[in-house]
């Protein structure tokens, strides 16, 4: 099978038991791999209304048929499984090696089911699969448990994926770090490894994958390797900054999360200096860029604080949303959440939602166990941080996720939570980049900066060419402070991810855009696996997979209520820079969303029809005798 091993290993925790099973090529043809067949995989195996932190909940690592060759970035991989934050799909994507490794072990997916009995972690070396006591790793931060099994293990080239205090205390926003900073840090996924005591699963091979047409794949890499060697300037700003480099254009926008999105400006720059905390470019599994870099804090109270993994969400998230502007701070708390295992995201929504609410009178120091919760405070972001990934205090309200931390405090307080289906935002205003805000709305895995990633802040001129057909529709849809357009914009873009996402290559060497046309994705499929898919048929799988993850959620309860924003986005004008006075009118890029996508506007149900014309019939059949399907 050229681009798959074909091999699926499934882990009962429970029963102690490893089966290799043969991978349904069927269900390869519609789903490709990675995310894909990882949702479809979920809704086939989850019953509806299970606890996501119960024995029923399951976690699937997949790769894709990308995984382990040539083609640029191809080590990224998807975790899935129900949501412990929104009850809905879950699922989370991380780079380094881990996803190559898995292939060249031998595997294409892992499904892990039951519980354990004790602390357990997963090793595998290709044949020789083994559940190992964990119980001397309980505790253990994820960089102490990487650090542990490797040795345990015999190779330090082996790759470890592993959940911190949080998910051990089932955080509802715990995640798995691999390589020193990077994460599965989105829905819980930690919370759920914890949950089957599951501390970390390491993996090692020497095996390979098969490419159906060598030549051809060689030529479509080499074509990637020359369009970034035309774009400078860009190249050297990822080689300099990483994804941080994007701080100018938000900034630009007017689109930061000031003090929990009530400004869409920033006191400074934080990009400014950053190059001093970093000590080495880092390059992920066949990745022509190096976006990654190490960090060092150099002096100062947290000199010698250190990591990998410098993001933009360094800078807007543990910066910009809670008030922070010392880089050095910025660092120590990324180093604390990597190495306890909680998201960014969630963690950082969490402190901002806190400290506005403190500010505002309705959380006090007697609610705070003392503790006086001031933006940009050090002690207590760092305070906050330890309390929730531990439960202590108050944090043990916050561990529980944005939403139901709010319910639980009450007082209101509701209103100040920015997220969406229970999950927090990524760092972006959707005020100032309308677009994004309709991806954040109807996100099946909640609010999410690259599920649709509609390229808002660049030029029209640089947005895919696949893509004209319909920016020539609209009269000015790429304008972020505009709402035409952006509901066919974003089925477009959905449609497009979905696939790359289950061939699994990195979000981060996309740039420049020709790396994201469909022509380009289709040509590394076709040349890996042996299809002939052309872009049709390719936007044709996205939809199928969209709709699938939808489907999962729907049974779970969704309904068109669930796709929406906090009040602030919605009723109150963003205070100012570039969008001031500017409101999310979100209805009405719905409407078209929904439209576009076949489904049925007033529920944001998927029709029977759509159903069936993307070869669900199965799944139309069960949600219609649920009363699921709109007549």
């Amino acid at each position: 099978m050229s681009g798959y091993i074909g091999t699926l290993l499934r882990v009962n925790l429970s029963e102690k038991t490893v089966l290799k099973e043969a991978l349904k090529e069927e269900l390869l043809a519609l789903y490709v791999g990675g995310r894909g067949l990882n949702s479809r995989i979920l809704y086939d195996e989850l019953a509806p209304d299970i606890d996501p932190l119960g024995p029923q909940n399951k976690i699937i690592v997949g790769t894709g048929p990308c995984n382990g060759t040539i083609v640029p970035g191809s080590q990224r991989f998807t975790v899935t499984s129900k949501s412990p934050i929104s009850g809905f799909l879950g699922d989370s994507n991380s780079g380094a090696s881990f996803g190559a490794e898995i292939k060249y072990a031998g595997y294409d997916m892992i499904i892990v089911e039951g519980v354990s009995e004790q602390p357990v972690s997963l090793w595998i070396s290709e044949d020789r699969v083994e559940l190992k006591s964990a119980v001397h790793l309980w505790g253990k931060t994820t960089r102490e448990t990487e650090r542990e099994l490797t040795r345990d293990f015999g190779d330090p080239d082996a790759c470890v994926i592993s959940i911190g205090p949080a998910g051990e205390n089932q955080v509802r926003f715990a995640n798995l770090v691999n390589d020193l900073g990077r994460a599965q840090g989105r829905t819980g996924q930690g919370a759920v490894f914890g949950s089957k005591r599951l501390k970390a699963i390491i993996v090692r091979g020497s095996g390979g994958v098969k490419a159906a047409h060598p030549r051809q794949l060689h030529d479509a890499v080499r074509e990637t390797h020359k369009a970034w060697d035309k774009n400078i300037d860009f190249k050297a700003s990822r080689a300099t900054y990483g994804p941080p480099g994007g701080w100018v254009r938000y900034e630009n926008f007017g689109m930061l999360p000031t003090h929990n999105y009530q400004s869409g400006k920033f006191r400074r720059s934080m990009l400014a200096n950053i190059e001093d905390y970093f000590v080495k470019q880092k390059a992920c599994f066949s990745c022509p860029v190096g976006c990654d870099h190490l960090f060092v804090v150099p002096e100062g109270i947290f000199s010698g604080a250190y990591g990998c993994g410098g993001e933009l969400s360094n800078l807007g998230d543990l910066g910009a949303k809670i008030g922070c502007d010392r880089l050095d701070l910025m660092f120590r708390a990324s180093e604390l959440c990597d190495g306890l295992g909680v998201d960014y995201f969630d963690m950082s929504g969490i402190i901002a939602y806190a400290m506005e609410i403190f500010n505002r009178g309705l959380l006090t120091e007697t609610d705070t166990g003392g503790l006086k919760l001031e933006w940009g405070d050090a002690d207590a972001i760092l305070e906050l941080i330890e309390m929730t990934a531990r439960r202590q205090g108050i944090g043990d309200v916050f561990a529980n996720g944005m939403k139901k931390a709010a319910e639980m405090i009450g007082r209101d307080t509701e209103k100040y939570m920015m997220h969406a289906k229970g999950q927090a935002f990524a760092m972006r205003d959707p005020r100032a980049s309308k677009g994004w805000g309709l991806g954040y709305a109807v996100s099946s895995r909640g609010p999410c900066h690259v599920r649709a990633h509609l390229p808002e802040t660049m030029p029209a001129g640089d947005w895919d060419t696949a893509v004209q057909h319909i920016l020539q529709k609209y009269k000015d849809p790429t304008n972020p402070l505009l709402e035409e357009g952006k509901g066919e914009l974003v089925v477009w873009h959905e449609d497009l991810q979905a696939f790359k996402n289950s061939l699994e290559i990195c979000h981060f060497v996309i740039y420049p855009w020709m790396f994201s046309v469909p022509q380009m994705l289709a040509k590394f499929y076709n040349a890996v696996t042996g299809n002939a898919i052309n872009t049709e048929k390719l936007l044709h799988i996205g939809e199928r997979i969209i709709s699938t993850e939808r489907a999962f959620n729907v049974r779970e309860g969704l309904t068109r209520e669930d796709d929406t924003l906090p009040r602030r986005m919605l009723a109150e004008p963003m205070p100012d820079g570039p969008a001031k006075g500017q409101v999310v009118n979100l209805e009405i890029m719905l409407n078209d969303y929904y439209r576009f996508r076949g489904w049925d506007q007033t529920t944001g149900l998927p029709t029977r029809n759509k159903l069936v014309e993307l070869g669900l019939e199965d799944i139309a059949a069960e949600l219609e005798e649920m009363g699921r399907v709109p007549s």
